[in-house]
């Protein structure tokens, strides 16, 4: 069977197909990428009218589709990188900053104004809402009675501030 003039020989076509990690799976007649096996996605062989195998243009075909799904998981990682920076961008005006590294008068303040904003809720100041915000349970046992003793004076200071 002559081979056409612009397709490569069967020796040139195995070459190829290792050199871009392509199996060519005869029984069903598709190309496998062997790069990307997960992915699923087999390459149709290229055929001519009489039914022969078009060796170059099907090489073409799987690396154009190679090209096209990379182009694919690039836009992916793009989107996801957007998303990240997005969330790096947000988080510091959307989390209450860590408070495990505050210690003494700083940690006192601090909590006693956790205290005043707690204790308009329903439920009032609850440890594991604290928790939450970044406070350990050692810090909450040393500062929660100066805390409490701050807050109050606080509101009492409001109160009557907002009675003259």
């Amino acid at each position: 069977m002559p081979r056409r003039l612009d397709d490569i020989s069967k020796t040139d076509f195995a070459y190829q197909q290792k050199l871009h990690s392509l199996a060519y799976l005869p029984n069903i007649d598709r190309f496998l990428d062997l790069r990307y096996p997960k992915a699923g996605r087999h390459v149709v062989a290229l055929r001519d009218a009489a039914g022969r195998l078009l060796r170059r243009a099907s090489i073409d075909s799987c690396l154009a589709a190679r090209a096209a799904y990379e182009a694919e998981l690039a836009e992916q990682t793009r989107a996801e990188q957007q998303k990240a920076d997005l969330a790096t961008r947000l988080a510091p005006s959307a989390l209450a900053p860590c408070r495990a590294d505050l210690t003494g008068p700083a940690a006192v303040n601090q909590l006693a104004d956790d205290f005043i904003v707690q204790s308009t809720r329903n439920d009032g100041v609850v440890f594991v809402d604290l928790i939450r915000m970044g406070w350990t349970g050692v810090q909450l046992k040393q500062h929660a009675p100066a805390a409490r003793i701050v807050a109050q004076r606080r509101q009492v200071r409001q109160v009557m501030e907002a009675a003259l």
